[in-house]
């Protein structure tokens, strides 16, 4: 019984690092470098909708999206349009050593003709 409980606390704990360093890294992206903006677009759009930006050069980025609907995923595609991650949520930073594009997808709210949805790409630049 020793040995499971040992390792079940080693399974938690090594998990509460993993969260604490995700967190920790995020942070310090966010705080440690300063946000040149790539593109920051606001629009009036109706239906679902999907935003699609130029293909951005190497580097890290903050990418943040929001909407009056839903904002269903931020996916990262590279060149091809091949899938290189994906993001169910409504902000990320992604780093990459080659070209790659932007892609997210919004949902109307119910019963609204029309709504207003924003992206902001920003390029992270050491301060």
């Amino acid at each position: 019984m020793g040995l499971i409980k040992k390792l079940v606390i080693g399974f938690f704990l090594l998990l509460l690092i993993g969260v604490v360093g995700i967190f920790g890294m995020q942070y310090y992206y966010l705080h440690a470098y300063t946000r040149v903006p790539v593109e920051v677009k606001t629009e009036t759009v109706s239906g679902d909708v999907f935003y699609l930006s130029h293909v951005l050069p190497a580097g890290k980025y903050y990418i943040k999206a929001s909407s009056e609907g839903t904002v269903e995923k931020i996916t990262i595609l590279d060149e091809n349009n091949n899938v290189l991650t994906e993001s169910e949520t409504d902000s990320m930073i992604y780093g990459s050593s080659k070209p790659f594009q932007v892609r997210i997808d919004y949902k109307a709210p119910l019963n609204v003709n029309s709504y207003k949805v924003s992206v902001g790409i920003y390029r992270l630049e050491k301060k």
